[in-house]
């Protein structure tokens, strides 16, 4: 652990269980105020300056102020298990196909959104945003359902859905990996302080992956094997590999008609992507 900053940081994280390796070490930090919350939480305070940098949705960069900062973030190669589409057999043929998602997710609704128009070439599906678990009480009424983080952990296999993980079917697409989350500010630069705080919480996880791995199974009440699974799923030190598979998500991001970036039968507020 690094000596405390010589100005306090407010530092946001995801809540998620693949957040650990970071927010672990963090927590305890000297300097640092840690905030963990969802991406459509972290997002807005990073814009209003609530908090300093986050590690959040990166997808945020697109279409606002906000700056990646860091090699540091969390990518998957070939599938990730916490980004799942669950999908009845109508949901690829029905012309209006009815979602409900979850209404923590940022890029994970528009990877969806990628994935629809440009692997299955199907319409983009109407979307009700919903908690985590009124999606579960309430899927029988929808044709699919987009869940993400520990939720998606917990509840892999619906019955009555096929389960579809969003980065294999982001390689299948594009045969790079995904970028879901980075390191974001209004600021342009992090300082070589934070850098090597970020650098040292991994190295800790890195060196004591055991440790993690027990306390994200305690957390979500399951099997460590599938914690040891997870996180040699999980990429922290983004690549060029990794760099390119973001830049091509951005390019389809791009190409999208502005109506599909901000859908307006998306009942939330998603201008600040």
């Amino acid at each position: 652990m690094l000596s405390q900053f010589q100005d306090r940081l407010n530092i946001g994280c995801v809540r998620y269980v693949n957040a650990l390796p970071f927010s672990s070490g963090l927590s305890q930090a000297p300097g640092v105020s840690l905030l963990m919350d969802t991406p459509t939480n972290l997002v807005p305070k990073l814009l209003s300056r609530e908090i300093d940098y986050a590690l959040t949705s990166v997808a945020a960069t697109f279409s606002s102020s906000l700056h990646r900062v860091s090699s540091f973030g969390i990518a998957a190669y070939k599938k990730i298990l916490s980004v799942n589409l669950h999908a009845t057999s109508q949901f690829f043929a029905k012309e209006a196909p009815h979602i409900a998602a979850t209404k923590e997710s940022l890029s994970s609704i528009l990877l969806l959104r990628v994935l629809c128009e440009n692997l299955w070439n199907i319409p983009f599906p109407s979307v009700t945003l919903l908690s985590s678990d009124s999606i579960l009480t309430q899927a029988e009424h929808y044709d699919a359902l987009l869940l993400i983080g520990d939720t998606a952990l917990r509840h892999p296999i619906i019955p009555g859905f096929h389960t579809y993980d969003l980065a294999a079917s982001w390689y299948d697409l594009t045969a790079k990996p995904f970028v879901f989350a980075g390191i974001l500010s209004l600021s342009s630069t992090i300082s070589f302080q934070l850098q090597q705080e970020f650098s040292s919480t991994l190295n800790y996880f890195q060196n004591h992956k055991e440790d993690i791995t027990s306390k994200a199974a305690a957390l979500l009440k399951l099997p460590e094997s599938l914690m040891q699974e997870y996180y040699t799923l999980c990429r922290y030190e983004l690549s060029e590999e990794d760099f390119a598979g973001l830049e091509q998500f951005r390019d389809y991001y791009d190409r999208l008609p502005r109506q599909a970036k901000y859908p307006n039968h998306v009942r939330f507020s998603c201008a600040y992507l």
